[in-house]
């Protein structure tokens, strides 16, 4: 075995990778048990007191150390279909961007031709700026975008009323794009309200999409609210640090008074959390960024010194959970900082000072124009240091409102390096700046006051004035970073332009559900896992154990992999997981076969094993190169949980490439200096298609006619009776509904009841047990106030209450932490819809097209990459012919949705590697200068594979099989579409792909790619 040495320390060093990333999860398990023991039934408790160990260091390992927070940004995520909580997909709004561009212009050509592009937006990918132009100049044909009536109103500074259409359109998408960056800001921002671990918010690229996935959230309603609520930025006048201190210290006297901390046991959960923004001093400018690093401030007072936790907090409740801001003077005494910074709390203890300061009477010792916010984000990066901000409030107002920004952008520095933030105000808002930072400019030689900036009551940046700034426009400077800088200007456009974003897709999930999916997928694992190892054993005799043992390591290997790459694990993850187990398997039977018959032909064990891996290599990379390009398009096409499903088996290719072929060739080398008697058979399958003679090309057209008449039945039922299209493809509302045990009633009970409400028919369906019901409709789906959704969770308690044995209340109807009532919620817009089909059509069509110059490329015969591309599409439309003929047939729901598409495309992948396996054999015949009939030479190849193309077959279909039973109702459509796509693939390889190279083929008596 070449390299050895190399594949020997390759292994080690995976397997010490692997052994490290999982660590953390070990750890933060650990940490967590150790909680909930502690915590008892107190979720909120639990909560509180995770919150508080986030900058604890749980992981010590000496050299490095590992905070909780840390510990759980690197563990396993599970998806919410697991864990339950809210994923909710929102899109900012482009044509009410250019509403505000144009100054809410009533040009008729211009409001036409939102109207229009609007409307096309539902049936084509092009850009939404791209389509309104289109209709504008349709409307207008030689109208000018930057004319007064439009976009080059007075109002507007960046279109010029001489710009060309050319010129304003770059413009506007410049302006779509940083809306939607803005809009990204914004929801970051506001994530941290929401009280949940590991939040995710990310840009979906291409589009003005924004997913926020929320794990274990409690109230969805809120959130809806906050998500798509207007951006608040807000200017804030400031008190000096000095002036405020008095008062706080005031309140810290009173509560060591009424012993607020012997009285006190409950914890507030709304604690802040962030990314550290450092922001140093650069004197000089007009405006001042003015941050003190945290390691400048004295964190110990001088009577507190030598006391533990109770007792600070006994005399000094307030400062002992915030320090107040200090340094020291030349003449060792400590001073008050100057700045609005009055105090600086750990991120565990923000929740505490937030309760202190709520208290009606400490409320009364404040002044009524303090208002006390904490920044946005940590002060320091690593301590997770908070620092609250005091400002001053007119007449409880803030000084100015972000809608007078015109334009805010980063640029460098000219003079002092770094990067600088230019901001713009319009007329009203330059009168009003002006006069606000004259009142806080220098008086008298001294220092010039803060203004903070502010969005949704979070500090951003409390800059100092150097000066009074007339004309509107203002530069501050900090020596930003790019990033820091960008921030920052986002910030301030966030008020200069509505782009409101709506939720467009959306899914909640109770935890009860998360939970009951878990334990059904890993069931199916471990049912799958023991079926496998039995079976290959049983096959393989020895070798099979050896087999077994590389099973074990790709396992350990793939999910070390998965914590690595910081992917997170869903439902059809798990299902990746079961496929992963089977095609584990597939290449130690290909070479397994090839081993056995290098023994038949009379070589020795040593030369046989080589020999069978020499020649089984092929066929093994072929097959995974096909499946994984078929792998990488899902990934690329497919969202949410099915995308974890392909990022699972793309992974999974890998790391069973690497195991069935590197790790069971390390054991047999061990194995033959020891010279063990290696078998790769049992008594009773040594002779199982030992030398199988069908005439599988001479019965072709026999198969040819059956799949033809299958195929005309599929295609008539597809425009006859057509598919039942699931949520997130043709757009709507889904519900699942879970009764009591006793309840009695039936689907068109429901229905009926809903009719009522709804004004049609909902289509409502048993899912998966007769106590469990699946509620779609588009009632609707096209409104996303928050009081619809509440409307629509009241008619649908309505409608079900009257068939529960014991009703539930409203309520607990509609608490998803419950196990009954509304235990989950989807909602898809038709945008979403619309593109979540054109991605599906796509990722099939470029599925087809790159296996077929695959294909053609590695076996140099257009008639290989032909025939693999007419099997292909012949699985592809069986499949969903299947699931059009018999829905509403089968007991179990056959609806066409996104983990559909991905069964479909993975199937694809699993006929090719039976394909690839025959279409090996052909090639080494050509290599090998074979001469004879094309179709004996074909049949010869057929039955010499068949074998091991049965057995990869069982394999995959022995693992699909048991997801179907025992995986769980969320991935049973998934399970039946790869059984039935296993069993097609099979039959397709063997009866279609290979034999139709014959009907392609001039030249019967030459193989393609062969030379005369």
């Amino acid at each position: 075995m070449q390299n050895k040495g190399a594949i020997q320390v390759f292994a080690i060093l995976l397997a010490l990778a692997c052994i490290w990333h999982l660590s953390f999860t070990f750890v933060t398990n650990r940490v967590e048990s150790k909680v909930r023991a502690e915590a008892g039934d107190s979720l909120q408790l639990e909560q509180a007191m995770l919150d508080s160990m986030k900058g604890k260091v749980v992981f010590n390992l000496g050299i490095v150390k590992y905070t909780y927070d840390e510990c759980k940004k690197r563990e396993i995520n599970l998806g919410l279909d697991l864990k339950g909580g809210m994923n909710v997909t929102l899109e900012v709004s482009i044509p009410d961007l250019l509403k505000a561009m144009a100054n809410n212009s009533t040009d008729s050509a211009f409001t036409q031709a939102l109207v229009r592009a609007t409307e096309l937006q539902s049936s084509t990918q092009k850009n939404y700026v791209d389509l309104f132009v289109q209709e504008f100049l349709i409307l207008r044909p030689n109208g000018k975008l930057s004319s007064p009536g439009i976009f080059g109103h007075k109002e507007q500074s960046l279109i010029k009323q001489s710009m060309k259409n050319e010129e304003v359109i770059e413009i506007l998408k410049k302006e779509a794009k940083d809306a939607i960056f803005r809009t990204y800001e914004v929801l970051n921002a506001r994530i941290d309200q929401f009280g949940v671990t590991q939040p995710n918010i990310q840009l979906l690229e291409g589009t003005n999409r924004i997913l926020v996935e929320l794990p274990g959230v409690k109230d969805p309603t809120r959130v809806q609210e906050l998500l798509q609520a207007t951006a608040k930025l807000e200017f804030y006048e400031t008190y000096e640090n000095a002036e405020a201190y008095k008062f706080l210290d005031n309140v810290d006297k009173y509560l060591a008074k009424i012993d607020i901390v012997g009285g006190s046991d409950t914890l507030e959960t709304d604690s802040v959390g962030g990314d550290s923004l450092q922001l140093t001093l650069n004197p000089g400018d007009s405006l001042k960024a003015d941050s003190l690093k945290p390691d400048s401030l004295k964190r110990d007072s001088t009577d507190m010194m030598g006391m533990n936790m109770a007792e600070q907090e006994k005399l000094h409740p307030l400062w002992a959970r915030m320090q107040y801001v200090s340094y020291t003077g030349e003449d060792q005494k400590d001073y008050l900082a100057p700045g609005p910074l009055v105090g600086i709390s750990r991120s565990s203890d923000t929740a505490l000072v937030n309760k202190y300061l709520r208290m009606p009477d400490v409320v009364k010792l404040l002044p009524k124009d303090l208002k006390l916010l904490w920044t946005k984000k940590s002060l320091n990066e690593n301590a997770q240091d908070f620092g609250l901000v005091a400002l001053r409030t007119l007449r409880g107002k803030p000084a100015l409102e972000g809608d007078v920004i015109i334009d805010a952008e980063e640029s460098q520095d000219p003079t002092k390096g770094g990067f600088m933030v230019t901001m713009k105000m319009n007329g009203d808002g330059a009168e009003a700046w002006a006069e606000i930072t004259r009142r806080n400019a220098p008086q008298g030689g001294g220092r010039g006051r803060s203004i903070a900036i502010v969005l949704d009551d979070k500090v951003y940046s409390y800059p100092t004035v150097e000066g009074q700034i007339k004309g509107g426009i203002s530069t501050i400077t900090g020596n930003f970073t790019s990033d820091e800088a960008k921030t920052l200007a986002s910030v301030l456009k966030a008020g200069k332009l509505p782009t409101p974003a709506t939720i467009v897709e959306q899914a909640i999930v109770g935890p009860s559900l998360g939970k009951k999916a878990i334990r059904a997928g890993l069931f199916s694992l471990l049912i799958a896992f023991i079926v496998i190892l039995a079976y290959i054993a049983f096959f393989y005799g020895k070798a099979g154990i050896t087999a077994d043992i590389a099973l074990f390591t790709n396992m350990f290997f793939l999910i070390g992999s998965l914590a690595a790459w910081g992917a997170t694990l869903t439902l059809p993850g798990i299902a990746g997981l079961v496929l992963t187990i089977g095609m584990s398997v597939d290449a130690n039977v290909l070479i397994f076969e090839r081993v056995k018959e290098e023994l038949r032909n009379g070589k020795r064990l040593k030369i046989a094993i080589e020999d069978g891996y020499k020649k089984a290599y092929s066929a093994i990379i072929d097959a995974n190169i096909t499946l994984g390009i078929i792998t990488l398009i899902l990934m690329i096409f497919g969202a949410g949980p099915v995308k974890g499903f392909a990022v699972v088996l793309f992974v999974g290719i890998l790391t069973s490439t690497f195991s069935s072929i590197f790790i069971t060739r390390l054991i047999f080398e061990w194995q033959l200096k020891r010279n063990w008697n290696i078998t790769f058979s049992t008594k009773l399958t040594e002779n199982f298609m030992r030398s199988p003679k069908f005439n599988f090309v001479g019965k072709r057209k026999i198969f040819f006619i059956v799949s033809a008449i299958i195929t005309v039945i599929g295609i008539f039922s597809f425009f006859t009776k057509g598919f039942n299209l699931g949520i997130d493809l043709k757009g709507g509302r889904s519900y699942t509904v879970v009764f009591d045990n006793n309840s009695k009633f039936t689907t068109s009970d429901i229905a009926s009841a809903l009719e009522v409400k709804f004004g049609s028919a909902p289509v409502v369906k048993y899912y998966g047990s007769t106590d469990r019901i699946k509620i779609m409709t588009k009632y609707m789906v096209d409104k996303n106030d928050t009081t619809v959704e509440k409307g629509i969770e009241k008619m649908l308690y309505e409608a079900c209450a009257p068939f529960y044995e014991t009703p539930p209340t409203l309520k607990d109807f509609v608490d998803k932490d419950n196990s009954y009532g509304l235990v989950e919620s989807y909602k898809v817009g038709p945008t979403v819809a619309r593109d979540v089909k054109f991605k599906s059509i796509y990722a099939i069509v470029l599925s087809l097209l790159m296996i077929f110059l695959y294909v053609l490329f590695r076996f140099k015969g257009w008639q290989f990459g032909l025939g693999a591309l007419v099997a292909l599409v012949h699985d592809v439309v069986v499949v969903l012919a299947v699931f059009s003929i018999f829905d509403g047939i089968l007991p179990f729901s056959l609806e066409i949705d996104q983990a559909i598409i991905a069964a479909v495309l993975t199937v694809m992948g699993y006929s090719m590697n039976d394909t690839v396996i025959i279409f090996d054999r052909i090639r080494e015949y050509i290599g090998e200068g074979k001469k004879g009939n094309m179709k004996e030479l074909i049949n010869s190849a057929l039955n010499s594979t068949l074998g091991r193309t049965l057995n990869t077959s069982l394999n995959v279909f022995f693992v699909i099989i048991i997801s179907f039973l025992f995986g769980g109702d969320g991935i049973k459509g998934f399970a039946f579409a790869m059984l039935i796509g296993i069993l097609i693939g099979t039959y397709s390889s063997i009866f279609i792909a290979t034999p139709i190279v014959v009907d392609l083929k001039k030249d019967k008596s030459l193989l393609p790619g062969a030379k005369k």
